[in-house]
């Protein structure tokens, strides 16, 4: 039954025999694996996540309803180091303020900062899948810093740092911890949400400033993300900081728009994550990702470089697009781009 078994979790066979490990199982037919630990489902993608013992896997690829077992794989929000010097994090030069489009960030929670909560609250939704808090918070800052770059008003600095989309509507998905890490478990529960509300929040654009290491062709997160642009999401994400060939997931997907940092001199950044998946150069468009100033977790500023920056340049800019054409597809707001 190997063959139902993703490379990666063979070597976790032998390796920890007796620890329970998180895998993803793609399943023909639900209720069809009696005597497993499911911890999570996910309808949208024919899946359910388990706990399982690393030498039960073969077991449970026994199962008939099993078509495929692969991991859980770590999350990591995408960005680099930070200071206090400040250079201006976008000029707007497009009559279109994102007005009435639905962004959603899936990152470590947005906080209510200033810049998006005067003179107009933009803080729509907010759904933590690590915690359960019902309200907008960021215990790490990478979130609202995204937030800011793709979103946020720059009220506080006197429109100095004002983001790309300033009056667009912010949704809040916390899918990765205080430390900067999550699991494709949470990660899928947070799509998951976002697929059964999506015409209940509004939400039209999705930022993923995180990624993993692809596992395989099943890889969930590409499939989770790909289920996302199906359902009519423009979905922009962050390529990784890794260097040549080394994409991360789910930017490594053909329908995504996957994102490269550039420096202040227009030259790709040296840690962007490029290279070829599917048969297709990745990333497809570049955005500052070096030095750049967005908002706080409290009610300042900061710095950060890493392509967690530039896709939320593009997602911003997609909210442009969607202001202006409201009943334009992904794949057309990608082809604009």
């Amino acid at each position: 039954m190997t063959e139902k078994i993703s490379r990666h979790l063979l070597n976790a066979v032998n390796t920890f025999s007796d620890e329970k490990i998180g895998v993803i199982v793609y399943l023909s037919r639900k209720n069809a694996l009696n005597g497993f630990e499911i911890v999570k489902e996910y309808p949208f993608i024919n899946a359910v996540g388990v706990k399982i013992a690393a030498h039960e896997l073969n077991r449970l690829a026994s199962f008939k309803a099993v078509k495929f077992v692969t991991s859980s794989s770590k999350v990591f929000a995408l960005s680099g180091g930070d200071n206090e010097n400040k250079t201006s994090v976008f000029q707007n030069r497009f009559s279109m303020t994102g007005k009435g489009v639905g962004i959603a960030i899936l990152d470590t929670g947005v906080s209510p900062h200033i810049d998006f909560c005067l003179p107009e609250n933009r803080l729509s939704v907010f759904k933590d899948i690590v915690s359960g808090n019902p309200d907008f918070y960021d215990d790490n800052g990478h979130g609202t810093f995204v937030a800011g770059v793709a979103a946020g008003n720059g009220v506080t600095s006197a429109g100095e740092f004002s983001g790309v989309a300033r009056r667009a509507s912010v949704i809040g998905v916390k899918v990765i911890g205080a430390d900067g890490e999550g699991s494709a478990f949470d990660v899928l529960d947070g799509m998951q949400w976002i697929v059964d509300n999506k015409d209940e929040i509004g939400v039209k654009v999705c930022c993923m400033s995180f990624g993993a290491t692809p596992t395989d062709n099943s890889d969930p997160l590409r499939r989770g993300a790909e289920v996302l642009v199906r359902e009519g999401i423009t979905v922009v994400v962050a390529s990784g900081n890794e260097g040549i060939n080394a994409l991360k997931t789910p930017a490594i997907s053909p329908l995504v728009l996957s994102v490269g940092a550039i420096k202040n001199d227009d030259k790709v950044a040296e840690f962007t994550s490029r290279g070829l998946a599917f048969g297709r150069r990745k990333p497809e468009v570049y955005a500052r990702g070096v030095d750049v100033v967005s908002v706080a977790a409290n009610s300042t500023y900061r710095k950060m470089s890493g392509t967690s920056v530039s896709a939320p340049y593009v997602a911003g800019a997609c909210c442009l697009l969607l202001e202006k054409y409201p009943s334009a597809p992904p794949w057309r707001i990608k082809e604009m781009i």
